[in-house]
């Protein structure tokens, strides 16, 4: 990927490390320590990212805060056109990106370059869905409670919250993390991107091409590392006004560490099918193996899986 011109600026040659997205720079960390990015499928080192340190992120949330009250005053239009110019470079740049997918996660590739397909026209649709319900308000008057007379008026609007925090999940990388990145920023808040280790350099690509559209300096940080070292301290950080996360168990800790924070929870799970007696048995069980195995990786050394369907009147 460091071959790739237009992404080579994230990382550092000398040690073939990706660098982390601080205040409208790629950083190299004062840590010298790095995270090791197993591929699935050789089971060897793929890429190294940044091990960030606690002052580092006390930097990219400072940087985080400053830029949102600058975005928050920034036109709804304007927001939503440089979303709409950073899906589009997203798209454009979806076969490296796609190649990290693969090399991460062992995601096929042509399901790589879908969900970062998927992941461009999503932002767009949270750009055209912003400027709808953003730009939409509410006229309240006083005598819609009962006793009181038609004295006083109120006008409601939305408000964005401040720095918002986004941890997606591994599976997908990129696609879960820009469903929380673009309403987040459409809405006028700054975001700092914690993106799962197997999957973090396919989530700094997709972090530099909001670089290449021209978001403001400090608006959008992407910060790696251990989570031994900065997974708390995250999630626990006074800067940090929302927390939007998919895990798993992960969730329930974080609600219990975060306090008052307003958080965004998927929590994870394997959803039960219900096969209703008039169904082609053949295409529910086809597609029952697709969905809980498609992304299980096939080798030697996989056992083989069978699915079991118990038909009852």
């Amino acid at each position: 990927m460091a071959g790739t011109s237009v992404f080579a600026e994230l990382v550092d040659e000398d040690a073939a490390i990706f660098k982390f997205y601080s205040d409208g720079e790629w950083k190299r960390s004062s840590s010298g320590k790095f995270v090791s990015i197993i591929n699935p499928t050789t089971r060897k080192t793929q890429y190294k990212v940044q091990a960030c340190t606690q002052e580092e992120v006390n930097k990219i949330i400072e940087s985080a805060k400053t830029a949102q009250k600058s975005w928050a005053k920034t036109p709804l239009w304007k927001r939503a056109e440089l979303l709409h110019k950073a899906a589009a470079i997203l798209k454009e740049h979806r076969a490296p990106i796609a190649e990290c997918l693969v090399k991460e996660i062992a995601k096929p590739a042509k399901d790589a370059v879908t969900e970062v397909v998927r992941s461009g026209d999503l932002v767009s649709y949270c750009a055209e869905e912003g400027v709808r319900i953003l730009g939409e308000g509410k006229f309240l008057v006083s005598d819609s409670f009962p006793g009181n007379e038609r004295t006083r008026y109120c006008l409601t609007s939305k408000i964005p919250l401040g720095v918002v925090l986004a941890i997606p999940p591994f599976n997908y990388p990129v696609n879960l993390a820009v469903s929380k990145i673009a309403p987040a920023l459409i809405a006028g808040n700054s975001l700092v991107l914690k993106p799962p280790t197997q999957g973090a350099v396919a989530a700094l690509h997709m972090v530099h091409c909001f670089h290449l559209a021209g978001f403001p300096k400090g608006l959008i940080g992407c910060v790696t590392g251990k989570g031994s070292e900065i997974g708390d301290f995250l999630t626990m950080h006074p800067g940090v006004n929302c927390i939007s996360f998919t895990g798993g168990d992960t969730g329930i800790a974080i609600s219990k560490k975060a306090g008052m924070v307003p958080l965004q929870m998927e929590l994870g799970g394997k959803d039960a099918c219900i096969i209703l007696e008039d169904a082609d048995l053949d295409l529910a069980a086809a597609n029952i193996v697709k969905g809980g195995f498609s992304y299980r990786g096939s080798n030697s050394k996989t056992p083989n899986y069978s699915l079991h369907i118990k038909c009852s009147n």
